[in-house]
């Protein structure tokens, strides 16, 4: 066994060079190999490493941490050119043999010094070089020529006699060369325990004289050892490995570091610190009770067992039956507990179960006790450390680290997946790459790499993930923590872009920023872990030290502050309970809901707070607080808002605030306002109001608020001291939402109020149109509490308007219009059938049938003789008239009958008289109603003619019988009201043409003239609150019309066609929109209406066609049109005449 060597005096020909040498620009990873060694039934285990020098074969050396050599066996071979390890390099100074010797000084080497060039580091798995070190300035190794020992110490027959007089040899004492060790080099095997060509020392001391251990001389930093991994460990190096460089995020991997006991020199080459070969205290106890007190201990990986150099430990362990001899040591019986602590302060303690040497497996075995290989109260603690920790030898630092993780350098470029499998490990290089770092349920890891990968980080439940010191996952997309999150070991806390999951985030001092913010989390967030969490096992009690899962917390916690929480932008959720003692920040990019618990923190808010859970500790603001939860500590809005319900909805809602309230000068209390609720603070103690502002806010999504409304905005217990400074709302204002309310605040000793009054926007400020004006005028006269204008206050301006029109009854103004058209069609046919009598070609000679008494045309001839007719005609019209800016558009039909009778009088004149029956129904779109009347005509008409020149003139009167229903309908309001009132349209009318017989066809052009008056009486209609008195009124107009009529005649086979066609245009005169004046039910002033208007200009179509089937029997179709700006008119007529 190696263990630590006597001290000596020795040759020493090395020069101490301290020159420049080539390192790794980073932490370079070693594979070591896990070599089991089986010997008389013992089994223990050693550390091999793959070394190269001067650019030779690479061979296996043990790794011994407990060695400051690096020792290549060459033997006494007689060869010039020295083995292929090792070949003699011609101008390097060989120092005279020594003797350097183990233990009890009985067994050692016979070796000599020099120095290499260059040393080469192998992977033995593939063969292939990790590391390669530029030594030029010449690193110090011994060449082993023979392993010696006294004739008792020797395990193989005995060859030559070392001289005694060889420096290093123990006086008085023989030693010969081992013959077997030898021969195994001879036949090319490994001379050392059949797998080692020697021995890579690996300590972070040197003993004077000595070369130092290899580490030591080729980092400044320091090194780690580790061979705590699992087959399936991550990285480049495997279960165990050397990693060489220290890097701040290396050293940030281990929570225990231990001052070194001193720095007693430098090592060669690097000129890197040096402590003593027992450089750390270590305290060690057994079964919890029995303890030795902090004892210098060597960390040996070249010891397979565990020596407690302890008389009073083995005292204790024999008195309490816990090992097998009273002897000068004691091998300590299996299956106890050792539990091993460094000696500073938070240090984790390590825990082993003791093994049975004796049963083959000595790693763990302990032997307590005076012994050859440690001095008293000496501990020497071999392999097994290192199977259960990666050990860290910071040379710059001076301190000596332990951690259970298994740590890696390595770097992983496509994200990485750590498995329970793997045990716990520390990844101190980079995750890069778009994928993500997921820790499957029940693994373990320790971040301090800046990493940079961007896809998610995915913490599963039982799973641990802890990120400390430089370490950094600002990148990832979002951070899922369904198991835990530890930061509490940080370098000024943790960034990260968004947090999910439903575990537990355990900050400690730090405060972990979100700078994306986009989750929900559902678990808590905490300076301690809480009580009852179950870790993964491989998670040691103490990892959080100081913050301790297990130990009793320290007195000051309660008024200590720790880590805390800030939202740097975007939008997190809590829905969990957190209870860090941190404050919360929420920036003012930031937006943080809680439907959960914030215990103890305080909230600086200047982003938005959204709180639908509880807060216990105090909530300042200065920017937008908003929920329906509990502030059980009290809240403080200096210059921001503050508004009770969800943020996400425009319905009024409740908070609640304990302790004070206070709302500063520059603070706005907003207020949501619906019909019969608004937004309301309930505070179990006292409001203090410095003079802020009240926003009352409505929204056009919910109902609206009602004249004469009282809310209670504001409850408070222990009282409310001040007011609020002014009351503002998109209630009032041309551009508001409820222009014609206003709000104002009313005061109690123990609450405030918002009060809803009328504002002094008149309703005609909202009025665009002469109607709406007009009816906006009428309701400000009457008492805004009214049932028409009280409704009307809860409307915005365009509401208003709609309800302005719906109120006006319009549609009795445009059913004047409506008659005054319809009185073209009795027009029509009066004037139609007077030039029928004159034997006019075109002209319609009636529907029904026609009694030709002294005028029979014949053929081509027209026969005029004394006798009375009677005819009949039918027609029918559809007619549209546009809206415009005042009034809806019209939809009117009407059809109907005249009938009449004529006879030829004195002198050429031809007289008549006629009596009709029509039916008009007109609706008004836009204004839900509509109308009909039903009317009766009686008219007289005259015509005569001088040759080609023809008059015809006539006169009727229609009675009007209407019928009106109108739906009032607003938001707030709904009625219906009808009614039925009489009126009369009178016309007289004149057409004046002249005939020109143009070969087979007839022009005549024309002119006429007709006078309108249409004349409706009073009504009243029936129905509630908007019912109109309407009084009686009347309209003149006059129309003139010029035009042409063209007609020919035609054979077809025994009949004879003759088509006619009418064009002209008309022009219209006088008060062309009726209106009517009216008055609300409900006592209102007057006020006037106007209808939809009647067409200035239209032009006049008719086409039609009559067929003399035989002399006696004609029949005919003809079309109407008349169009103008914002009216068309389409009519029907046929014919069917039989002449007696």
């Amino acid at each position: 066994m190696q263990s630590f060597r006597v001290v000596s005096c020795r040759l020493f020909l090395m020069s101490c060079v301290f020159a420049c040498y080539e390192h790794q620009a980073r932490a370079a990873e070693i594979p070591l190999d896990i070599i089991t060694e089986n010997e008389d039934g013992y089994s223990f285990g050693r550390l091999g490493i793959k070394v190269g020098v001067n650019n030779a074969q690479p061979e296996e050396y043990l790794f011994d941490t407990g060695s400051d050599s690096f020792n290549i066996a060459v033997g006494m071979s007689s060869s010039q050119n020295g083995p292929a390890w090792f070949p003699t390099q011609a101008g390097t100074a060989i120092s005279s043999p020594y003797g350097y010797m183990y233990g009890d000084g009985t067994y050692g080497y016979l070796q000599s010094d020099t120095t290499v060039s260059n040393v080469q580091f192998y992977n033995s798995a593939t063969g292939k070089s990790v590391a390669t070190y530029d030594t030029s300035a010449g690193l110090g190794v011994a060449l082993i020529q023979a392993s010696i020992a006294t004739p008792d110490r020797l395990s193989g027959d005995p060859g030559q006699q070392i001289p005694d007089n060889t420096p290093g040899l123990l006086p008085g004492q023989t030693y010969y060369q081992d013959l077997g060790w030898q021969q195994a080099l001879d036949q090319g095997k490994a001379p050392d325990e059949g797998h080692f060509y020697g021995i890579v020392g690996a300590g972070d001391f040197v003993f004077p004289g000595d070369n130092g251990g290899v580490p030591g001389q080729l980092t400044k930093t320091g090194y780690i050892v580790e061979s705590n991994g699992t087959p399936t460990a991550p990285g480049d190096c495997g279960q165990a490995c050397l990693i060489m460089d220290l890097t701040p995020a290396l050293r940030a991997q281990f929570f225990t570091q231990i001052p070194w006991r001193g720095v007693i020199g430098s090592f060669p080459l690097s000129g890197a610190n040096a402590g003593h070969q027992f450089d750390v205290l270590f305290n060690y106890t057994l079964n919890h009770s029995l303890s030795t007190g902090p004892m210098p201990t060597l960390l040996d990986s070249g010891t397979p067992s565990i020596i407690l150099g302890s008389p009073s430990l083995q005292q204790q362990a024999t008195a309490a039956g816990l090992t097998g001899s009273d002897g000068y040591d004691s091998d300590v019986n299996p299956g106890q507990t050792l539990t091993v602590t460094g000696q500073v302060a938070g240090a984790q303690p390590v825990s082993i179960t003791t093994g049975d040497g004796s049963g083959g497996d000595q790693s763990n075995q302990l032997t307590v006790g005076s012994n050859p290989y440690t001095y008293d109260n000496y501990a020497l603690y071999g392999l097994s450390f290192f199977q259960h920790n990666a050990v860290m030898y910071d040379l710059e630092r001076a301190v000596t680290g332990y951690t259970p993780f298994y740590v890696t350098a390595s770097n992983f470029t496509n994200g990485l997946t750590i498995t329970q499998d793997m045990g716990p490990v520390g990844l101190a290089g980079v995750v890069s790459g778009t994928n993500g770092l997921t820790l499957e349920t029940g693994s373990v890891a320790y971040l301090t790499g800046t990493n940079t990968y961007t896809g998610a980080t995915t913490i599963s439940q039982k799973s641990w993930m802890g990120v400390g010191g430089p370490g950094s996952i600002a990148q990832s997309s979002v951070v899922r923590v369904d198991g835990t999150l530890d930061i509490t070991r940080s370098d000024g806390g943790q960034s990260i872009r968004s947090l999910a999951g439903s575990g537990q985030v355990v900050l400690g001092d730090n405060t972990l920023v979100l700078s994306q913010a986009s989750g929900t989390f559902s678990g808590s967030l905490g300076n301690y872990y809480a009580t009852g969490t179950t870790l993964p096992d491989a998670v040691p009690a103490l990892l959080s030290v100081p913050f301790s899962l297990s130990a009793p917390l320290p007195s000051e916690v309660d008024t200590r502050t720790h880590g805390g929480l800030i939202v740097a932008s975007g939008q997190e959720t809590l829905t969990g309970t957190s209870a860090y003692t941190g404050k919360t920040g929420i920036a003012q990019a930031g937006e943080l809901i809680l439907t959960g618990r914030l215990e103890k923190t305080q909230v600086e808010n200047a982003g938005h707070f959204e709180n639908d859970g509880v807060t216990t500790g105090v909530v300042n603001s200065t920017g937008f607080v908003t929920g329906t939860g509990a502030f059980a500590g009290g809240l403080s809005v200096e210059n921001g808002y503050v508004s009770p319900g969800r943020a996400d909805s425009v319905t009024p809602d409740t908070m609640t605030v304990d302790r004070t309230l206070t709302l500063g000068q520059a603070s706005t209390y907003l207020v949501r306002v619906g019909d019969t609720a608004a937004s309301t603070i309930t505070l179990n103690g006292q409001a203090v109001l410095q003079g802020g502002t009240v926003m009352a806010m409505a929204s056009a999504s919910t109902p609206a608020p009602s004249l004469g409304q009282h809310y209670t905005i504001l409850t408070a217990t222990d009282g409310v001291q001040g007011q609020f400074g002014k009351v503002v709302s998109n209630l009032s204002g041309d551009a508001a939402l409820y222009p014609f309310l206003t709000t104002g605040v009313s005061y109690q000793p123990d609450l405030v109020a918002l009060e809803i009054a009328r504002s002094n926007t008149a309703f005609a400020d909202a009025a665009q149109t002469r109607n709406e004006q007009s009816v906006a005028t009428a309701l400000d006269g009457l008492a805004p509490t009214s049932d028409v204008s009280r409704p009307v206050t809860s409307l915005d301006f365009s509401r208003a308007r709609g309800a302005f029109n719906a109120l006006s009854g319009e549609i009795h103004a445009s059913a004047r219009t409506a008659l005054i058209q319809d009185a073209y069609e009795i027009r029509d046919v009066a004037i139609d059938r007077m030039r029928a009598a004159d034997c006019l070609p075109g002209a319609q000679s009636g529907t029904a049938k026609t009694a030709v008494h002294g005028r029979v045309q014949e053929g081509s001839q027209c026969h005029a003789d004394a006798g009375q007719t009677l005819w009949m005609q039918a027609y029918g019209s559809w007619s549209r008239n546009g809206h415009t800016d005042n009034a809806a558009g019209m939809s009117n039909s009407t059809g109907g009958f005249v009938m009449g009778a004529d006879t030829s009088a004195i002198q050429g004149w031809h007289v008549g008289g006629l009596v009709g029956y029509g039916h008009s129904s007109f609706s008004t779109s836009g204004r839900a109603a509509s109308g009909r009347s039903d009317n009766v005509t009686l008219g007289g008409y005259a015509s005569t003619h001088w040759k080609r020149l023809g008059l015809r003139m006539g006169a009727t009167y229609t009675w009007n019988m209407l019928s009106t229903r109108r739906t009032v309908a607003f938001p707030g309001f709904y009625d219906r009201q009808n009614s039925d009132y009489n009126g009369g349209t009178a016309q007289a009318f004149g057409d004046l043409g002249y005939r020109f017989d143009l070969g087979r066809v007839t022009a005549e052009p024309f002119g006429d003239v007709a006078y309108i008056n249409q004349q409706t009486k009073s009504y009243r209609e029936h129905g509630g609150a908007a019912s109109l008195y309407g009084h009686g009124q009347d309209t003149g107009v006059t129309y003139a019309t010029f035009g042409t009529r063209l007609a020919s005649r035609m054979q077809v086979g025994k009949a004879v066609l003759i088509p006619g066609m009418t064009v002209g245009y008309r022009h219209a005169f006088g008060v062309l929109t009726p209106t009517t004046r009216e008055a609300l039910i409900s006592g209102s002033s007057d006020f006037e209406v106007g209808g939809v208007p009647l067409v200035q200009d239209a032009a006049l179509v008719k086409v039609g066609v009559q067929a003399e089937v035989t002399h006696r029997l004609r029949v005919g179709i003809s079309y109407t049109g008349q169009y103008g700006v914002h009216y068309s008119e389409s009519g029907l007529k046929g014919s069917v005449s039989w002449i007696f």
